[in-house]
Order: C-alpha cells, then structure tokens, then sequence
C-alpha cells in the first residue's frame, strides 16, 4: 500500500521527455484509427450477415484469437530483440494488413468470413506490438514514471475510444466504410517515424538460451510469485465476463450512429478514470481498488439488461469504461513493478495473454448465450457471474507500488 501521507505524483510527468511525447502524439492518431476499424468491421459484418448476433461478436474474436496464440512467442522475441525495431516491425504489419482490409472493402465482395480473415491477419500486427509496447515504457521514461506513462496511455487510447467511434459514426455515410479503414492504415505512419527517430537506451544482452526455454520463463515466474499469479487470475476472469460489452452492444445498439455514440462513452468513462485514478487510488491498497471496480462494474451490466435508451446505455457504458480502466491500470502497473527487466516482455506478454483470450472466447461464449436467450439476458448472466468471480477471488493479494 502506497504512503497516503504524501500527495500522488503529477500525471503529466513523463510529457516532459521528446521521446515519449512524440510517440503519445502519433499513437493517439493512430488509437483512434484503430477505434475507427473496430467501429466499422461491426457496422459491415452487421449489414453483410443479416445482423446475426454470432458472426457480430466473432469480429471480436477475430481481433483477440491471435494474440491469444501470439503474445508469448512476440514476448520471448521482445526479450530477444531489439524493443524499438520490433515494435517498428509490427506496426508496418498492421498498416499493411489495414491496406488488405481496405482493399476487400473497395472490392464490395460482402465477405463476412473474408473480413474476419483480414482482421486475423491485422490482429497478428496487433499482437506483435502489445508486449513490445508494453514493455519500452520504462526504457522511455524510467521505472519510478511507468505508473503514470501507462495513465497518459490510457488516456490517449481513451480519448480515440470517444472520437474513433463518433467520427467513424459520423463519416461512414460520407465516406463509406472503405474510407474508414483507409485511414487506420495511414494513421501507423506517425508511430513508424516516432520510433524510428527515438534513440533508446542499449539493454544489457543476457546470454543466448534456446528459445522454448525463454518461452516458458514467464510460466516459471508465475509459478514462484503469487503475486503476479493473482494479476493473471484476477484480470483473466474479470474480462472474460467483461467481453459481453464488445461482444453484443452492436447487437444492442443496431444503428450505426447511435452504436458509435454509445461507444464512445466508454472512453469518456475510461477518461474520467484517468484523472480520478492517482486520488481515488493513493493510499488504498490494489486488492480495495479491483474489487470495488469489478462489483461497480458487475452492477452496470445488470442495469443494461433493464434499460433501452440510448442516454441510459451510454450513461452505463461510461460506468463500465471507468470500472475497465481502474482494473486495467492496476493490473498493468502491478505487473510493471514486479517483473524483472529480462522477463519483462514475456510477462506482460502472458498477462495481455490473459486478458485477450478472456476477450477471445469470452466473446463467442457471450454471442451463443444471447443467440439461445436474448442480448438482455445475457447481461444480466455476466452481472451475476462477475459477482461471484469477485466473491471467490478478492482475497488474493495483488502487487503494490514500491515505495523506495
């Protein structure tokens, strides 16, 4: 538990190094490209596939699947490599497969399992990058900042969450869908000349191992520290149950507009988390902060299954952002303090593992369940079942900022 005697540290810290303030500029450019394409794979598997709430949720499916596969390796690699050049590498693979993306569109083939493909392909970019990313925020702005480097992200990727899915809401029927995933793929273009142009700090090479024994390492090290074994199971669970947000709000908001509306005030919520996080969470140990989150969170989903107003829903949606955004945050910072540097990449690459195969399978499970009953009532099943993830789970410990 931190000293709550002493007030939080300044969030805009970080700013202050060219490096990270470059890179922030570019990737909330490019945040919000990427909202801008999830917005609008849902809009055209809905109209290509009748509305079937299936293939609607299996786009999420098809954006987590690889990852789930990929992160560990990817992980291993950005222990191996070098972090800059790797990240590099895989944010040209998204801004190709964005390419490929656009191009099916401009086709008008009306493939909904070709646009589930692509979004495959994207999504293995996608999956390169995470542990990559993850791991260079201390190399950026040194380990004592990584708390509030890893806020400011959140907040710039928040911030696209609220205008990706407005502006993709708003010029869809100006531009077509094309002209959205056109410019999700130019948008990677400012994050390639960031990192080209950052000068990171040399890491010390460990001696070469064989590549499935660096693999398994971050298996090892959840074996040995509870603490960082709590974060898996803790943040696992939580977002399977979670998926049903992304998973069946397009089924629950079937307009286009209105469901870009909706969305968007997820990262508004997610926002006002940001700027409440270091006082709500200053002094309180991760353990009170989770735990209240999941509940809050829990009772959102249920008041969803109640309610059919676009206002309420988005109101809703603005809770379940704020809720995601503390247990994000804390699950990230958590494992940031914990895992030493040369297992760094491979432990926040099982940890995002966790999370997006909670995404993964939590989305198809979420579909089915509201294919045989109805989207109302599966809310109001992941509700209850958070709840009881929360009661069998809230005592385990979770890590803490260091103090010294």
């Amino acid at each position: 538990m931190t000293d709550s005697s002493t007030p939080p540290p300044s969030l805009w810290t970080p700013l202050k190094r060219p490096a990270f303030r470059n890179l922030m500029g570019a990737m909330a450019v490019s945040n919000t490209g990427y909202w801008m394409q999830t917005v609008a794979a849902a809009y055209l598997m809905r109209i290509w596939t009748d509305g079937d709430p299936l293939m609607v949720s299996l786009v999420q499916t098809a954006l987590f699947v690889p990852p789930a596969l990929l992160l560990l390796p990817a992980g291993t690699w950005v222990d191996m490599l070098d972090r800059r050049k790797f990240m590099m590498f895989s944010q040209i693979w998204m801004m190709l497969a964005a390419c490929a993306v656009t191009a099916l569109v401009l086709a008008d083939v009306q493939s909904g399992w070709g646009l589930l493909a692509l979004l495959a392909l994207f999504a293995v970019g996608f999956a390169l990058n995470t542990p990559s990313q993850s791991a260079i925020w201390a190399d950026l702005v040194g380990m004592k900042e990584v708390p509030q480097a890893v806020a400011i992200y959140s907040l710039t990727n928040n911030g696209a969450r609220i205008l990706g899915p407005s502006l993709a809401g708003a010029l869809i029927p100006a531009f077509g869908a094309a002209g959205i995933m056109a410019f999700n793929a130019l948008s990677y273009l400012g994050v390639i000349a960031a990192l080209y142009t950052w000068k990171a700090p040399l890491r010390p090479r460990a001696a070469p191992k064989p590549f499935l024994s660096l693999l398994f390492g971050a298996f090892s090290y959840a074996r040995t520290s509870s603490l960082y074994r709590a974060v898996l199971i803790r943040g696992g669970l939580f977002f399977t149950v979670a998926s049903i947000l992304l998973a069946l709000l397009p089924v629950k908001v079937p307009e286009a507009d209105d469901f870009g509306t909706v969305f968007s005030f997820m990262g508004l919520g997610a926002i006002t988390g940001v700027f409440c996080f270091p006082r709500l969470a200053h002094g309180r140990s991760r353990e009170v902060i989770v735990s209240w989150a999941v509940g809050i969170n829990a009772l959102a989903f249920i008041a969803m299954a109640l309610v059919s107003s676009i206002l309420a829903l988005g109101a809703l949606t603005a809770v379940v952002g704020f809720t995601w955004f503390f247990v994000m945050s804390s699950m990230q910072i958590g494992a940031q303090m914990i895992l030493p540097d040369e297992i760094r990449g491979r432990g926040l690459a099982l940890l995002n593992l966790v999370l997006m195969g909670g995404y993964a399978f939590g989305s198809p499970l979420w579909g089915t369940v509201a294919r045989f009953t109805s989207p109302n009532e599966a809310l109001m099943i992941a509700g209850v079942l958070s709840l009881v993830a929360l009661a069998l789970t809230f005592r385990m410990k979770l890590p803490q900022d260091k103090t010294s």
